[in-house]
């Protein structure tokens, strides 16, 4: 791939973002952190929820995500995991542990690369 000047005044293309996208790569050892939020009615115990965390590292794929519940302690829900560590992100899931009502969660997490 080779890199151009985007000209400063002028229109910014989808090329020019999708550059800038695909070259912000995190070195080993880097970090992104955020927040997460699960929250769903639950009609049967057993049911799931979950979200996407991008990462903004897209040429990176992390190594590992820790997750906490410093925001919202696991309400309804058992305790909430993380799967498919890939270069877009990985997701955050949790399952419900009761009928009929509302299981939330939420916190901080890291992706470590």
């Amino acid at each position: 791939m080779s890199l151009y000047q985007v000209v400063t005044g002028a229109f910014i293309n989808a090329a020019d973002i999708n550059q800038v996208v695909k070259i912000l790569q995190q070195p080993s050892g880097g970090q992104e952190t955020g927040k997460y939020f699960l929250i769903d009615s639950s009609y049967a115990v057993g049911a799931s929820t979950g979200d996407y965390i991008s990462s903004i590292s897209r040429g990176a794929t992390p190594v590992s995500i820790t997750i906490d519940t410093a925001d919202q302690a696991p309400s309804n829900c058992n305790t909430p995991s993380t799967s498919h560590l890939t270069s877009n992100g990985c997701s955050v899931s949790t399952t419900s542990t009761a009928i009929n009502t509302t299981m939330q969660a939420g916190g901080n997490y890291t992706l470590s690369f």
